[in-house]
């Protein structure tokens, strides 16, 4: 018959080497061939898989949010296809700021047979998870039957394995990876990251000699790019293998069995290709997240708050697993950061008293340390080590982390089954445990169901995240823009009010951040002498929002007052420097709203806005208000260059040129613009004209 993946560790233990002492070996019942067929294992497999699908399902009803769902999939035209312009993108592209080539593929397939139609892309995902769900119980089968030391049955094994599945599958945190169809990259990372591990346990399986399997082995580390590129957040799976070596597998390479030569050579030598795929991608993570600025800076956030932040999120990922309610979209951070609070000193103690803890209980209970490690080790690339965006914590972090403590409970079923045979356990409590677990399983679900509702639409969405995260301004702008794009304009500008009264006066930011936004939508009414008023509120709690300036500027060029909306905008441009503390948005938005007749005032806000969004990296964005800037403003040096410089950013030479000889024919004496045409000629077979003019004038 032939063999996969899939069979790591459902087959007679002969199979197994002498380099697996106690793993693996263990007794007949494990895999008696009267139990151990391919087609119940397959049907005990699919039963996880069929309870998954069944309790997402109701997904299919759910639309998309605006919540990244509007900028990676409804205004996103590149992923739509297959043709070679769309897989070019997807390879080359990290759209804002997440290189996943292979789960773009994904989304192109589902853009192929669905349209935008959201059923289709949340069935994708739910099939997905209920992928993963099966694969989670072929793990487990092979884990289980790797640790055990003989006393389990075939049937003990299998029923942890489905617990296993069940408590991973069925928590309410999944929902946030299944239900979010921007999340899809968490699914399809977690199919390849199982998939990794489980060729990884065939390699070892057939391994001879003490030597991985080559086959299964490099067919590990092709899934493992996989994995990477469909989510970098698996980044620390070659460490996990290594913490699978030696346990449960227990594995003791011959040329070197014990001490720092087994350690080096399971950790170094056979894992390089592992530790190199992931480096590349941990370096592509750091360059991406400076890029963009998603990335707080090592100024921002000192060790001790980074080393708060990361205890706090391993206890309040652990806690939430065990009673997952309330669960938001988004828990905020608040800043500042301080590491002698309770909120943080508290974790810390517990993540220092649990380490110490299993560490001195590694010999009686090596599987406690080993799922710690491993849901560390996992939870590292997004905890406050590496903080990135506004947030403390998130549900979907946990997709890949969550797995560890569910093999661990996958392995107290499989002990409670065997307890009462070896007098460890009455059999009536054996039974309770196991109905209590069933009892926590059913509810799980129930509450993952009414979770998926939350995620039905945007305004289900913000209205949940602005009820569990009150102190939040980020659920309060989303919620009101949600109401208004539902059409609901009234009730947007009541929400805000609402908002606006609890708003102390020692925060004129955000007092002015809502009238702004109060203003749009009176907009959006058609009821521009309300947002008029409103824009001068805004500009009354904040003289210098550009936001602001620019929109009441616009509106006033619009009612034909000419002056005074000419005064505003060059105000607008004139702060146009010091813009990156504004989002980006909102700016790109308002700019595209300044009349055309104010030509050279929009160029001068087109020219600053260009200058924000390339220092952000987004140069496509960029690259197009520069060529507005430059058609606007002919005789503008500045903007000329500028735009040459986005050109050779993007590798458009020739174009790069071309604007780079327009500012000096313009400004002759531009030095800016003779040092970039300086270096583009470099690469040209004969310079310009202007070339030679230039380089005299300018030494």
């Amino acid at each position: 018959m032939k063999s996969s993946v899939l069979d790591a560790g459902t087959t007679g233990p002969s199979t197994y080497t002498s380099a697996l002492p106690h793993a693996w070996h263990a007794e007949r019942n494990i895999d008696d061939p009267a139990h151990a067929h391919p087609g119940r294992e397959w049907a005990l497999a699919l039963i996880p898989a069929a309870v998954t699908l069944a309790v997402f399902l109701p997904i299919l009803g759910n639309g998309f949010v605006n919540w990244d769902d509007q900028a990676n999939l409804l205004d996103n035209p590149h992923y739509r296809g297959l043709g070679w312009s769309h897989l070019r993108w997807m390879f080359t592209t990290a759209h804002l700021g997440h290189y996943i080539p292979v789960t773009w593929l994904t989304l192109a397939l589902d853009y192929t047979a669905w349209g935008l139609n959201p059923v289709g892309y949340h069935l994708t995902s739910a099939l997905l998870h209920a992928a993963n769900a099966l694969l989670v119980y072929r793990l487990a089968a092979a884990l289980l039957t790797a640790a055990d030391r003989g006393t389990s049955t075939w049937w003990d094994i299998r029923r942890g394995a489905m617990a296993a599945a069940l408590v991973f599958a069925l928590n309410p945190q999944r929902v946030e990876s299944v239900a979010w169809a921007t999340e899809r990259r968490d699914v399809t990372m977690g199919l390849f990251a199982l998939l990794t591990v489980l060729a990884y346990l065939r390699a070892v399986r057939e391994s001879a000699d003490g030597r991985l399997d080559r086959r299964w082995y490099w067919a590990s580390v092709a899934l493992f790019g996989g994995a990477l590129l469909s989510k970098s957040l698996v980044i620390g799976l070659p460490l996990v293998l290594f913490v699978l070596d030696l346990y449960p597998l227990r594995r003791r390479p011959p040329a070197h069995p014990r001490g720092l030569g087994r350690i080096v050579w399971l950790g170094l030598v056979e894992k390089w290709p592992f530790l190199a795929l992931s480096g590349a991608v941990g370096i592509l993570m750091l360059a991406l997240g400076a890029q963009r600025g998603n990335m707080t800076a090592l100024d921002a956030l000192g060790l001790g708050q980074r080393l708060a932040l990361t205890a706090y999120g391993l206890v309040f990922y652990l806690g939430k697993a065990v009673v997952p309610w309330p669960l938001s979209p988004l828990y905020t951070l608040f800043h500042p950061v301080r590491p002698w609070d309770p909120m943080y000193l508290g974790p810390m103690a517990a993540v220092t008293l649990v380490t110490a803890v299993l560490i001195a209980l590694r010999r009686r209970w090596p599987a406690g340390l080993a799922a710690w490690v491993a849901y560390v080790v996992l939870l590292l690339p997004v905890s406050g080590l590496f903080h990135n965006g506004p947030q403390i914590a998130a549900d979907r972090y946990t997709y890949a982390a969550s797995m560890s403590w569910a093999l661990l409970v996958g392995a107290g079923v499989a002990w409670c089954g065997r307890a009462p045979r070896t007098g460890r356990l009455s059999r009536p409590l054996a039974h309770g445990l196991l109905a209590a677990l069933a009892l926590v399983l059913l509810g799980w679900a129930a509450l993952t169901i009414r979770q998926e509702r939350i995620w039905h639409d945007s305004v289900t969405l913000w209205s949940r995240a602005a009820l569990v995260d009150s102190q939040s301004d980020i659920p309060i702008f989303y919620l009101g823009w949600s109401l208004a794009d539902a059409g609901r304009f009234d009730d947007a500008l009541e929400h805000f009010n609402r908002a606006l009264a609890r708003t102390p006066d020692r925060l004129p930011a955000l007092k002015a951040q809502l009238l702004l936004h109060m203003g749009l939508i009176e907009q959006r009414a058609r009821r521009p002498a309300a947002a008029e008023e409103r824009f001068r509120q805004a500009l009354a709690v904040d003289p210098d929002h550009p936001v602001a300036l620019i929109r009441l500027g616009s509106a006033l060029l619009q009612g034909r007052e000419s002056v005074e909306a000419q005064g505003l905008l060059e105000r607008a441009a004139q702060l146009g420097p010091g813009w990156g503390a504004y989002d980006a948005g909102e700016l790109r938005s308002a700019v595209a709203q300044v009349p055309p007749e104010a030509g050279a005032v929009r160029g001068r806000l087109a020219h600053a806005m260009a200058g924000l969004l390339r220092r952000h990296g987004q140069l496509d964005e960029a690259l197009e208000l520069y060529r507005l800037a430059a058609e606007l403003l002919p005789a503008n040096a500045a903007a000329w260059n500028d735009l040459g410089v986005a050109y050779a950013l993007r590798g458009r030479s020739g174009e790069a040129v071309s604007a780079f000889v327009i500012a000096l024919r313009v400004s002759p004496t531009s030095r800016d613009a003779c040092d970039n045409l300086r270096r583009m000629a470099q690469t040209l077979a004969t310079g310009p004209p202007e070339l030679v003019a230039c380089s005299k004038a300018t030494p």
